[in-house]
């Protein structure tokens, strides 16, 4: 047998012995986004990606408590912004740019290319704030 068949064979049948969802999922996608920690001391940190065709990108995971507020801003392609709350509802695409966190637990912040635009791919920057 062929060492690529081999390959594929144990690969599908790895696939088939493993639990629904331990399969690795696609880093950065909205199923499997960034974790972000700040250093301790600070509450600002600046995420450098890049949106490319067919990848699934750019969603990060943020701890943050109640009382808080979250504020981004954002340099590089045309895209759509969302966030995702503790309770699993979504606000998105297109959020203010200063949100007040009124729930303890973890924020899905996401950058999305917006496919509408010119120039949706490509770097970027987003600096996240939590105070």
């Amino acid at each position: 047998m062929a060492t690529g068949t081999a390959t594929a064979i144990t690969a599908a049948m790895l696939a088939l012995t493993l639990p629904a969802g331990a399969m690795a999922c696609e880093p950065g996608a909205q199923d499997c986004p960034f974790p972000v920690e700040m250093k301790p001391g600070t509450d600002t940190i600046t995420l450098v990606h890049a949106f490319k065709e067919g990848v699934p990108c750019c969603y990060y995971s943020l701890a943050a408590r109640a009382g808080q507020t979250l504020t981004w801003d954002f340099s590089g392609p045309a895209m759509r912004s969302v966030i995702t709350y503790p309770d699993g509802s979504t606000d998105g695409p297109g959020i203010p740019e200063t949100i007040p966190l009124e729930t303890t637990g973890t924020y899905i912040l996401g950058f999305t290319p917006n496919l509408m635009s010119e120039g949706a791919y490509g770097p970027f920057r987003a600096t996240v704030t939590i105070r």
